[in-house]
């Protein structure tokens, strides 16, 4: 089993399309890290469970709660714990699981490191998304080829 665990404000800001989502809506920048690091974990093949920690003002946490399920994969610290949460996340998660920690704060992944967790740049959660959609753009067959490709796979089998 394997947990990526997100320093979300940094992925925020370190992804240029969820830092210009983040200028106009926050809240829709959070779910954007939330689905970029869903999808990382889904194409990387071997994370199981994602966690994107989130350090916040204690007034405004109710707010997400209201549209964005939280538990699993989305957890907010109080104020002034961010990097406390993170690495208490990556701690609890290491007892169980290997742990991937995504983040540019040296800080945060030095800390990690303690449990065994995985350093990985935020860039490279979008990095993964921009990847597969360049290998899905080459993988595009016209119907012309699907149906050239039918009619002598028809003959190979003596099929008319």
């Amino acid at each position: 089993m394997t947990v990526l665990v997100v320093d979300g404000y940094n992925a925020i800001n370190a992804v240029p399309e969820t830092r210009q989502l983040a200028g106009e809506d926050l809240h829709e920048a959070r779910k954007e890290i939330i689905r970029i690091s869903k999808e990382y974990a889904r194409s990387s093949g071997y994370i199981t469970d994602v966690r994107v920690v989130f350090d916040g003002d204690d007034r405004y946490r109710y707010l997400d709660a209201l549209e964005v399920p939280r538990g699993k994969t989305m957890i907010f610290s109080g104020t002034g714990e961010g990097d406390d949460k993170i690495i208490e996340v990556v701690k609890k998660c290491s007892r169980k699981a290997r742990v991937i920690i995504a983040s540019n704060d040296n800080y945060v992944r030095n800390m990690a490191r303690g449990y065994k967790a995985t350093p990985l740049n935020v860039q490279e959660l979008s990095f993964m998304k921009k990847k597969n959609k360049k290998n899905k753009a080459h993988k595009r067959i016209t119907q012309d080829i699907k149906n050239k490709i039918n009619e002598e796979y028809r003959k190979e089998l003596g099929i008319k």
